[in-house]
């Protein structure tokens, strides 16, 4: 087997990787719409490059140590985006958490004010 073909086989099983994880985390409510999205355009690029000749020319100027390095460099790159994009979805979920809570508060807070307004006779300016 030529190192060509080998590069092309291992881009197109990264992509079908890629998407098959970001498909599992987006159902595990690990990742969010936009970078789930985000994350199966770039499967589905590495799945393109790995198939049409014309996106994959440059796999026969590889020479074996630069494949070996460019898949562990690329596959440590992409484990890091994947960990910053989980960070991101988390921090991300968490604040919209942290938004309804505040709205449900300042429900309370409106209706609290209402209670008091009601007892004492005063209206809100005067409290």
């Amino acid at each position: 087997m030529s190192i060509a073909f080998l590069a092309k086989i291992g881009l197109i099983m990264t992509g079908v990787i890629v998407m098959v994880l970001t498909f599992l985390l987006h159902s595990a409510k690990k990742l969010t719409v936009n970078l789930a999205v985000a994350w199966e355009a770039i499967g589905i690029g590495l799945i393109l490059v790995g198939t049409v000749p014309f996106f994959s020319s440059w796999c026969y100027l590889l020479a074996r140590g630069t494949m070996i390095a460019m898949f562990l460099v690329g596959g440590l790159t992409i484990w890091g985006g994947f960990e910053l994009s989980i960070l991101i979805s988390s921090l991300a979920m968490k604040n919209q958490e942290l938004a309804m809570q505040v709205s449900l508060l300042n429900q309370e807070n409106e209706r609290i004010l209402e209670e008091l307004c009601k007892l004492t006779g005063k209206s809100r300016r005067e409290l």
